[in-house]
């Protein structure tokens, strides 16, 4: 099929604009009665644009009646046109075939002989989708007729009309247009469309049984595709070739259409021999005494050959008669052979059956029982497990409180912030997410964290590390970000490194405990945030601008001494809002395609909701998260920090 814009662009490009579907609906209410049906026509090809084809139908509609009341032939015949278009891409071909109907009847009422080869073409697309072979060949005719000298267009019309004869199983027809359509595209110099052409012309002389002109096709489009380096085509004529010689193999006495036809055309020219060449008795004796000896020796001639076809014929009688002889003998064989072969397969089917039966209620007599005993001691057991199952959720709630009273709360964050939220959404009862916070009267220090794990390890590995940053800020007085940092990643790595034991058993053992942290100091009269973090980043938003101050990649825990992380002083203006946060957020997997909501999705979600109240901003990410989810299953734990300066 050609494709739209090839044809329709070249009449309506200057009425498409660049203008919005809003914007056009707007100006439509306000519109002169003479441009309706323009905007409407402009509305329906954005909607197409955007594949959503009811629209487009509704708008091309209302460009119709328009363009009706205005007398305005062009804007119907592309209303007509839109329509049928927007339609056939949805698959409603029957009301597609409606629209293409009217754009003929405007089409060649206007003198647009593109348009109406096009419409035509598209009602042979809809026909042949809906099995209406006979009407699609017809439009496809008469796309041809009205295409002028498009010798593309016109080859791809007659590839499709082959198609649809192959369809109908008229296989002469077929064979005939496919040769039209090849014949084109090798004038045109197209290889791919010759190559193509070829195969399906093979294929179909392949059904009709003329095997030898099917090879004939197929090696020469094999031979295009290899030149033209065509893998794809070249596999499915190389597999046809092979499926055509095992045919030709395989080929019993049945006849096919082509041995058919080669049949009646000899009988025919034997026909014309007799009444060209052969002349009765009488009119011999009219001729004289040389010509007579010659007519009469082909008479005798003649005669030989039609004894000879008697009986030949008669031979053939005989061995058809016997081989019918053997044949129902051969069945009446077969059929007692399979009565008597069913007979005692049914009376073994009986016996089996009996003895399974018997054997099955005793089965069931004797598992019963057992199956009873084991019911009972499985009730006692799932009473006991419920048991200590209530115990371990009844001591895991505990340790949630414990972690929570850990955690930094709304009321120390209000201190210095008129407007912050923490939007904690843990996998488990418990986190391996978590936040802390420090203040006197020179320092806001907060951190977010993201231990190894999740639930019940990852919880036990926050409480070691927010023991640890109470020790270094509050007891050793250290308030650089990147000092805590560096005093941290020291503590952990000597509380979790392997024993001497452990190193003796497996030299190449390696601490894969820790976390990723950034921190961070803010003087909230000065405005400006101290920053330090390792894997994981801080963004700030500003006047609707998202930077992201990224941490260094060193891990916190795994190897002493790091010093390398870097600390950055950040200048920020009133109103901005800074936000913290671990990956559990943007790795979780959801929407339609159960993907990942990803870094920059996340991070245009925190600019898109910046400008409403803190408070506002957790309610909206907690409802983004639970639809991103859609049902699925939480995969890590999510914690984000939100303050506005």
């Amino acid at each position: 099929m050609r494709v739209f814009g090839t044809i329709i662009l070249l009449f309506f490009a200057h009425h498409i604009c660049a203008q919005d579907i809003a914007s056009l609906k707007s100006e439509l209410s306000s519109a002169d009665e003479r441009k309706k049906a323009n905007i409407e026509n402009t509305i329906s090809e954005l909607y197409f644009s955007k594949k959503e084809y009811q629209n487009a139908v509704i708008h091309a509609n209302q460009a119709i009646i328009h363009a009706k009341h205005q007398q305005d032939a062009k804007q119907e015949l592309r209303g007509q046109i839109n329509g049928g278009n927007a339609s056939k891409k949805s698959k409603n071909f029957k009301r597609a075939i409606s629209f293409y109907n009217s754009a003929v009847r405007i089409s060649e009422s206007q003198q647009e002989p593109e348009l109406t080869s096009y419409a035509y073409e598209s009602l042979g697309f809809c026909f042949s989708e809906l099995g209406n072979h006979t009407r699609s060949i017809a439009s496809y005719e008469s796309a041809i007729t009205s295409s002028g000298n498009n010798a593309k267009a016109i080859a791809s019309i007659h590839s499709r009309i082959g198609y649809n004869y192959f369809k109908a199983g008229k296989l002469k027809e077929s064979i005939s247009s496919y040769e039209k359509a090849s014949e084109l595209y090798k004038e045109l110099d197209e290889p791919q469309s010759y190559a193509n052409t070829l195969l399906n012309q093979g294929r179909v002389y392949a059904n009709y049984g003329d095997y030898e002109s099917a090879l004939s096709r197929l090696n020469k489009a094999l031979k295009i595709a290899k030149e033209s380096k065509m893998e794809v085509v070249e596999g499915q004529i190389k597999s046809t070739i092979k499926d055509i010689e095992q045919n030709k193999s395989n080929k019993n006495e049945q006849l096919t259409g082509f041995d058919q036809d080669v049949k009646e055309k000899n009988e025919k020219y034997i026909e014309n021999i007799e009444q060209a060449n052969v002349k009765s008795l009488k009119e011999i004796e009219n001729l004289s005494v040389e010509n007579q000896v010659k007519e009469l020796k082909l008479l005798n001639q003649q005669s030989q050959l039609i004894l000879n076809e008697r009986q030949a014929e008669a031979q053939q009688n005989a061995i058809d008669k016997k081989n019918l002889t053997i044949a129902k003998k051969e069945a009446e064989l077969k059929q007692e052979k399979a009565e008597a072969d069913s007979f005692r397969a049914w009376l073994i089917a009986i016996g089996s059956v009996s003895i399974l039966m018997l054997a099955l209620v005793l089965m069931y007599v004797r598992n019963n029982r057992k199956l009873k005993q084991k019911n009972e001691q499985i009730a006692e057991q799932n009473v006991e497990l419920d048991k200590k199952n209530k115990n371990i959720l009844d001591s895991i709630s505990y340790a949630r409180k414990i972690q929570n009273a850990l955690l930094v709360s709304n009321e120390l964050l209000s201190d210095r912030f008129d407007e912050h939220f923490i939007y904690n959404q843990p996998r488990d009862i418990v986190s391996g997410d978590f936040s802390w916070c420090f203040l006197d009267s020179d320092n806001c220090i907060i951190a977010v964290a993201d231990c190894t794990g999740h639930g019940v390890p990852g919880a036990f590995m926050s409480v070691l590390a927010i023991s640890s940053l109470e020790k270094i800020v509050k007891h050793q007085g250290v308030k650089g970000p990147s000092e805590i940092l560096q005093h941290l990643n020291d503590d952990l790595y000597n509380l979790l490194k392997p024993s001497n034991g452990d190193i003796k058993k497996n030299k190449s053992v390696s601490i894969k405990d820790g976390l990723d942290i950034v921190i961070v100091n803010v003087d909230v009269t000065r405005k400006k945030v101290l920053f330090a973090g390792s894997r994981n980043s801080m963004i700030r938003i500003s006047n609707d601008e998202i930077i992201e101050i990224k941490g260094s990649k060193t891990h916190i825990g795994q190897q002493l001494g790091h010093e390398n992380f870097n600390s950055e002083e950040i200048a920020c203006k009133e109103g901005d809002a800074v936000y913290l946060f671990s990956d559990g957020f943007y790795d979780q997997k959801g929407g339609n395609d159960g993907k990942k909501f990803y870094p920059k999705r996340f991070r245009e979600m925190l600019r898109d909701n910046s400008t409403k109240t803190m408070n506002e901003q957790k309610d909206k990410f907690s409802v983004t998260f639970d639809n991103w989810k859609s049902g699925r299953e939480q995969i890590d734990d999510v914690l984000i920090l939100g303050v506005r300066l």
